[in-house]
């Protein structure tokens, strides 16, 4: 029945486009992807068979290899692109005991580059904190010092409400170090035991035990707390850890006819974290850039431009693997017409964030008519922090990401439910029929217009969008003011 229902909605979607569709490459390219396309398989293949991606994992590795064969298959150009992660970060177990008032073994996971603890665990006295805030902490005052300190948080419901999670974790965790806490246990803002992984706010720089639990359990130990009960938790992380390693981008190319030096270029990262499988965050959207370069590939479309494709690693962890290529192709930058980020799942692409760029977003505008009845379209000329755009925009490159519906983003986001079957597979091959459209016109522009910034443009848009709030959360501020991220001229 299944299948049934899926070509039924595939002949409505393409239909209005197959007939014009010898009227124009778009026509026949949005027709494509529209159609049957083996964009399920393998999302299927990445997800269900290969798993959670960790960067610095065999599961990693084994979807570095994959992404290579898929574009090879797809008949496209492809290498491996080499770079240097920082450290090496997977949680193998993480476990926790309540006792005192009462005495069980709440859920719990600990957040991305956690310290970790011995084979003993690491126990002391819980202590809740309200939601965290500079007047908790100061209410608080030193009975949270060598203490574990519980932080509330709202159920997480829409996309803002995420970024939300990762300003109040920065300030959070900035003074839980002040105030010599023993570790941090946050709520789960996810229902009904589900846990997720976030990174620890100061990455690789953090220096605490860092711990999702259950909200479930959390809600318990507050009642407790909150009724004048004792509780200590023994936590026990087992992690595996180390120094820099050699990680890989993968990168499809399909070579312009007619300016072959001047890029445009889309990417999804393919690394995820471990407990789900990575399925909306981002193995949807991989699956997207793999079958826009595969039916290019297989209509002959040849484009004026240069079309790269790209596979990020290291997203997950401070956006390495998209920051190294800019530091790879650092002498290509001028020539990169506009990049372009899918990272928000599998919810309708409903526009694009164009980076506080009016000329882009004109233009954006117009790559976007030829399927205007995939719409309606509405850009937001603001830039994004938290994706793989962000080193090309403090490089000065025009740059897009897509906005997308929530759909079930924000529930299954970083979580153990992010699998396949929480993907909108109509959403997902409506979205690679709008993406590939965008980035043919701006392959095929008979003029470019679009210009690379400089850092005092950069930094001029940073002042007038109040940027510098986001990049502190991300700690990516510092290396802007020292010049080791970000263009310096």
């Amino acid at each position: 029945m299944l299948k049934h229902v899926s070509f039924f909605f595939t002949v409505i979607l393409v239909a209005p486009f197959l007939l014009n569709a010898q009227n124009s490459e778009t026509e026949k390219l949005v027709a494509a992807m529209l159609g049957h396309t083996q964009i399920q398989d393998d999302l299927h293949e990445l997800c269900d068979k290969i798993g959670g991606r960790v960067t610095g994992t065999e599961a990693n590795t084994k979807a570095i290899e994959w992404g290579v064969r898929k574009f090879k298959e797809a008949g496209v150009d492809v290498k491996k692109e080499a770079f240097q992660m920082p450290s090496l970060w997977d949680e193998k177990s993480c476990t926790a005991k309540i006792t005192g008032t009462s005495n069980f073994s709440p859920r719990v996971v600990s957040r991305a580059f956690s310290v970790g603890t011995n084979a003993s665990g690491l126990e002391a006295e819980l202590v809740s904190v309200g939601y965290g805030t500079e007047d908790d902490f100061k209410k608080a005052g030193d009975k949270v010092k060598d203490k574990f300190v519980l932080v509330t948080t709202d159920e997480l419901t829409e996309l803002g409400g995420l970024f939300k999670e990762y300003n109040d974790a920065h300030e959070i965790e900035g003074r839980a170090m002040a105030a010599q806490v023993k570790g941090v246990i946050y709520m789960s803002s996810r229902p009904k035991k589900l846990l997720f992984r976030h990174l620890a706010s100061r990455g690789y720089n953090n220096t605490l035990p860092l711990v999702v639990m259950a909200r479930d359990d959390a809600s318990r130990c507050i009642r407790i707390l909150d009724k004048g009960g004792k509780l200590n938790i023994n936590l026990n992380i087992e992690l595996t850890t180390g120094g820099s390693y050699t990680s890989y981008n993968v990168i499809g190319e399909i070579k312009g006819s007619e300016k072959p030096d001047e890029i445009v270029l889309i990417g999804a990262h393919l690394d995820s974290w471990g407990m789900g499988t990575g399925a909306n965050d981002n193995g949807c959207n991989v699956s997207l850039v793999i079958d826009i370069a595969r039916q290019m590939t297989l209509l002959g479309i040849k484009p004026k431009r240069t079309i790269r494709f790209a596979l990020w690693n290291g997203e997950e962890q401070c956006i390495c693997g998209s920051y190294a290529y800019t530091q790879q192709h650092d002498k290509e930058l001028d020539k990169h017409v506009v990049i372009a980020s899918i990272d928000i799942g599998s919810g309708k692409i409903t526009g694009f964030f164009t980076g506080h760029r009016p000329e882009l977003d004109a233009e954006t505008k117009k790559a976007l008519e030829s399927v205007a009845s995939l719409g309606p379209f509405q850009n937001a000329d603001v830039p994004i922090v938290g994706t793989d755009n962000y080193d090309f925009m403090m490089q000065g490159v025009p740059n897009l990401v897509g906005i997308q519906e929530g759909a079930n983003y924000c529930s299954d986001y970083h979580s153990e439910s992010d699998t396949y079957d929480k993907v909108n597979l109509q959403n997902l091959k409506i979205n690679s029929a709008i993406a590939a459209s965008a980035m043919l016109h701006f392959a095929n522009l008979d003029k470019v217009t679009l210009k690379r910034q400089s850092r005092n443009e950069v930094q001029k848009m940073i002042d007038e969008t109040k940027l510098d709030l986001p990049m502190k959360a991300f700690e990516y501020w510092q290396g802007w003011l020292d010049g080791t991220r970000g263009r310096k001229l």
